[in-house]
């Protein structure tokens, strides 16, 4: 599991401090991966709240909007290892 946000490398070492975090947070500064996962916010620079699911190849099998997202995160995680197992 991996997060990630339009954030920039410092800003997320800064909040794993933070927040104890024990996955990696990827920065997607140029929102390369937030486009392809049609997660982008329509009137900012920044992404949706959401999450996507990706396999090993790279390719997005599931992507979806979810906010407040704090308080789906079981259900998404659960949720995504369903979709890997397909």
């Amino acid at each position: 599991m991996y997060g990630l946000s339009t954030d920039s490398v410092k800003e997320h070492k800064k909040l794993k401090e933070e927040l104890g975090l024990d996955f990696p947070l990827l920065s997607d500064e140029k929102l390369d991966f937030v486009q392809k996962a049609k997660m982008k916010n329509p009137n900012e620079h920044k992404s949706l709240r959401g999450f996507a699911v990706v396999d090993k190849e790279g390719k997005i099998l599931h992507a979806e909007e979810v906010n407040p997202f704090g308080e789906e995160i079981e259900g998404i995680i659960t949720f995504a290892m369903e979709k890997l197992q397909q």
